[in-house]
């Protein structure tokens, strides 16, 4: 991998976490031994650990690191990178079963579905899904089968956990336009499934152009639906975005994009407006994971300010020790970062329908389809309420 000029780590990170990057660097090969520096320094390899685990690359370290790094850490080090490989393999393993067995049951069905991130993405960068940190499963169908394909996912074994209600026909009808994903979770299994209709950062696009243009990855045997390259590559630019990238783990997939990233990536950004998450993620990969890249990004890095707002709340998000946002004051600093991301006020605008407009307000005070319209005025009282209900307002 093409590595860029060695850029020095926020200083204002605990040495863990500067090291932790630093191994980032080395196991992706951008990285040098002056990237160590940290290790210098009295080292808390239990706070280390911590940090591996917090941003999701315990396996990606355990077998990429040189094996001379890798046998430079203390032995408690060493075995924990060796437990959350083991225990990332396994949950990897059940979740690529379960894909499969899913989409054939979608296909049996007479469902078309596109399955993307989770064992998917793990293949598509790593080689190997055991690489990747194993999460949720993403499926895409028509919102036309949103509802056929979450019937069937509870026939399966599965609750559906968001909306946790049932919906009537205008309600179910909002919500189609509104947001973009069910979710499901089965408790014996452990695995949670968000059945979208939209590419949440991307909503220009429809299911059917992606259904047209769409790839095919073989996986034991069995052809699966996948994202066009371009749309996949500007989705994980999206959702690392609107998260601020607050796991290194998202980073570390675009490091291993770039290098194989098509000519025309800055063009469908531009297209698809998205321009800033495009920068951002480029020039994060660059600053932290020490990524060049591509020749035709060059330029518009060099326009990117270093004490740009979005790359110091990336850095920020990435260097706090949990991630959970609570309080007032988070609330407002999200909505605000989430507004920057947007370049037109057509984005903003349904930043704001959907988090005023949300069906836990349904769900709270349940009206007949005939006085729906009385969510509109009562939306912001009800999104106070149910904050002071819940004590969190981050949701």
């Amino acid at each position: 991998m093409k590595s860029a000029d060695c850029i020095p780590l926020p200083t204002d990170w605990p040495p863990e976490l500067r090291l932790l990057v630093a191994h980032l660097r080395l196991a992706l090969g951008t990285g040098a031994p002056a990237d160590l520096e940290p290790a210098r320094q009295p080292v808390d390899w239990a706070a280390w650990l911590r940090w591996v685990e917090r941003h999701r690359v315990g396996s990606f370290l355990h077998h990429r690191l040189p094996p001379a790094v890798r046998a430079s850490l203390p032995e408690p080090a060493a075995a924990g990178l060796r437990t959350q490989a083991l225990l990332n393999a396994q949950r990897a393993l059940a979740r690529t079963g379960e894909l499969l067995r899913l989409a054939a049951q979608c296909e049996r069905a007479g469902l078309r579905v596109i399955a993307f991130k989770g064992p998917v993405l793990a293949r598509q960068l790593y080689g190997e899904a055991g690489l990747r940190a194993a999460g949720d499963l993403d499926l895409l169908v028509s919102p036309a089968d949103a509802a056929t394909a979450s019937a069937g996912l509870r026939a399966a074994g599965y609750q559906r956990t968001y909306p946790d209600f049932e919906l009537t026909a205008l309600q179910w009808k909002k919500f189609l336009q509104l947001q973009h994903e069910l979710n499901h979770h089965h408790a014996g299994r452990g695995i949670t499934v968000e059945l979208q209709w939209r590419l949440e950062g991307l909503p220009a696009l429809t299911f059917e152009q992606q259904w047209r243009a769409r790839g095919m990855l073989e996986v034991a045997g069995q052809s699966l639906a996948t994202l066009p390259g371009d749309v996949n590559a500007l989705y994980l630019f999206a959702h690392g975005a609107r998260h601020a990238w607050a796991s290194l783990f998202w980073l570390l997939d675009i490091a291993l994009l770039l290098p194989a990233s098509g000519p025309d990536l800055w063009a469908a950004a531009r297209r698809l407006r998205v321009t800033l998450p495009l920068r951002q993620g480029v020039a994060l990969a660059e600053q932290l994971l020490g990524v060049a890249p591509p020749e035709d990004l060059r330029e518009l890095l060099a326009r990117v300010d270093a004490d740009d707002p979005l790359l110091a709340e990336a850095r920020c998000r990435i260097s706090q020790p949990d991630t959970r946002q609570r309080g007032v004051g988070h609330v407002f600093r999200d909505t605000r970062y989430a507004f920057r991301l947007q370049e037109t006020w057509r984005g903003k605008l349904d930043l704001i329908q959907p988090r005023l407009l949300s069906p836990q307000n349904w769900k709270l005070w349940s009206l007949p389809d005939r006085w729906f319209w009385l969510y509109y005025p009562a939306s912001p009282v009800l999104w106070v309420w149910r904050r002071i209900r819940g004590g969190n307002w981050s949701k």
